[in-house]
């Protein structure tokens, strides 16, 4: 005798990074949309293999600075340097180290913003250069 099992709800899991996907949807529009900023709108490399100490210690040696912004604008607009980009998820909680960062740029003359999906990216970025 077959037994079937009734179909379960599927739990909610996170795929992947989702911060990185709206991080490269924002990008892919932006080198299309707005070619100007090519070469100057860069991705800070901040993340890693955070299980493997090797990783850390020579990320650190290399000047990776916790809570630094995932992105920057090397544009000066609006009275601002540059304008430092960090994407969160619609639900994304800033870490302490990036409150505080991104305080910092913005004492300096920089412009910090969260982005949380393309349309808002796309706002800012048309705001900024414009």
């Amino acid at each position: 005798m077959i037994v079937e099992t009734p179909p379960q709800p599927k739990k909610h899991r996170s795929h992947g990074n989702p911060e990185a996907k709206i991080q490269a949807e924002c990008v892919t529009w932006l080198w299309n949309e707005r070619p100007e900023t090519r070469g100057t709108f860069i991705h800070i490399p901040n993340e890693g293999n955070r299980r493997n100490k090797m990783d850390g210690a020579v990320r650190k040696a290399l000047g990776v600075i916790s809570g630094a912004p995932d992105c920057f604008l090397f544009l000066a607009r609006k009275g601002f340097y540059g304008l430092a980009v960090e994407f969160k998820t619609e639900t994304g909680m800033q870490s302490e180290a990036q409150k505080t960062f991104g305080v910092k740029l913005e004492l300096n003359g920089y412009k910090y913003v969260i982005i949380r999906n393309l349309e808002a990216f796309k706002k800012t970025i048309n705001w900024y250069l414009d």
